[in-house]
């Protein structure tokens, strides 16, 4: 008896020992400054470049020690026990983001996409060509960074950027031709080859420009020949407005409408000339030409030549280059402009920048000289039309075909192509 009482006191002894030391022991844990490991639910933005900041949200995150992201240790902005703020460190690549605290370390679930920006890259200029104080526009890649472009060696004003474009004003100080353009962005700089990269700037002078519109310096003086002049003025002129026969839709505002029946056994199809005046003397334009070779001139022009016989491809017009009695004219067929990479727009009108090259000597002047340039001249030179009587009006029974020939924004351009 008395042993067992003395069987379950020591029994009773154990429990108690067991139970306390249990109780001691989950207290410890309960009331523990263990740190919790850091848990990263969500980050935003899910890309971005070396320098910005992204958003890690997730728990547990107070404290934070360090940040990668893609393997690069980026540079801790903010932090609380929900969200660090970190910047985008320099040599990042795509890859998880880690957050690491003294309970351990958390990682993304996704990839952080690191955008690694390059030198800029040029698809396309547009215009093709300006003067000074024009805007242009180049396209390409990695352009938002952008923080200049220089044309040739001249710093240009950048007006501003998207992912794919920058926009640029041609400054002061550039030179008149072919250029190459320097844009730096963050990533590097990028200069354009002229061969590659298309691209002018040019000059052009007033007194060598016929715009048909407002207040101009030059004037139309030509000789329209009576016998197949019918109809010749501005597309404003009454007269022209009511008795014109072709007149087509305007490009640009008004413009320089002749028309009539054409006839090579009496004048060869000349119609009509527009030009400055009818007698500059030689040198007048010496100083906007010194120095330009038939490479950097250029006769531009937007015209319309109306309705043509049914496959004709005879010469269309002159464009004339005149200097004391000769000229220096490129006289075109359809076929010719096609080749040229000319094409017409759906009203008729035809946006032309022929350089100097292209016009022929009729004269065989052989010394010929730009600097002695007098005036500018387009005339009609239809290969159609069977004749009439010297000094009467040319009709369609006298075996005379109608012509029509409007004419817009004559521009006399150095440098380059006038960009319409």
């Amino acid at each position: 008896m008395q042993t067992s009482r003395l069987l379950k006191t020591a029994s009773m002894i154990c429990l108690l020992a067991f139970v306390s030391v249990n109780l001691i022991s989950c207290g410890e844990d309960e009331g523990g400054n263990d740190p919790r490991i850091p848990v990263v639910l969500s980050f935003s933005p899910d890309s971005g470049e070396p320098g910005d900041n992204v958003t890690i949200t997730g728990t547990d995150l107070d404290d934070a020690t360090g940040v990668t992201i893609g393997g690069g240790n980026a540079v801790i902005v903010s932090n609380s026990s929900t969200e660090v703020v970190a910047t985008v460190p320099e040599g990042a690549s795509t890859g998880k983001i880690n957050v690491s605290t003294a309970g351990g370390v958390g990682q993304s679930a996704g990839d952080f996409t690191v955008i690694v920006i390059g030198a800029a890259t040029v698809a396309s200029v547009s215009p093709i060509s300006g003067q000074v104080g024009d805007n242009i526009t180049v396209t390409g890649t990695d352009m938002a960074t952008v923080s200049s472009v220089k044309v040739g060696d001249i710093e240009a004003t950048v007006v501003g950027t998207t992912d794919e474009t920058v926009e640029f004003t041609i400054p002061e100080g550039a030179e008149i031709g072919a250029s190459s353009l320097t844009i730096t962005n963050t990533g590097g700089t990028t200069t354009t080859s002229t061969d590659a990269v298309e691209f002018y700037v040019f000059k052009t002078n007033a007194d060598l420009m016929m715009t048909f519109d407002g207040e101009q310096t030059g004037i139309f003086t030509g000789s329209p020949d009576p016998e197949e002049s019918t109809i010749y003025g501005t597309s404003d002129d009454a007269t022209v407005q009511s008795e014109a026969a072709a007149l087509p839709e305007a490009i640009d505002g008004n413009f320089f409408q002749f028309e009539g029946y054409s006839s090579t056994d009496i004048s060869g199809n000349y119609a009509t000339i527009v030009q400055n005046t009818s007698a500059l003397p030689a040198g007048t334009y010496a100083e906007f030409l010194a120095g330009a070779s038939e490479n950097d001139i250029y006769f531009n022009i937007q015209i319309n030549v109306g309705d043509l016989p049914a496959d004709y491809d005879g010469a269309l017009f002159g464009l004339r280059f005149r200097f004391d009695g000769d000229d220096y004219e490129f006289t075109p067929t359809p076929t010719e402009l096609t080749e040229l990479g000319f094409a017409a727009d759906d009203n008729g009108w035809w946006n032309l920048s022929i350089p100097a090259t292209l016009f022929d000597d009729d004269a065989a002047l052989g010394t010929f000289a730009f600097t002695d340039l007098q005036r500018v001249g387009v005339a009609v030179r239809r290969n159609y039309g069977s004749g009439g009587t010297a000094g009467q009006q040319v009709t369609e029974a006298d075996g005379g075909v109608f012509y029509s020939q409007s004419v817009d924004n004559v521009i006399v351009t150095v440098g380059g192509p006038y960009s319409y």
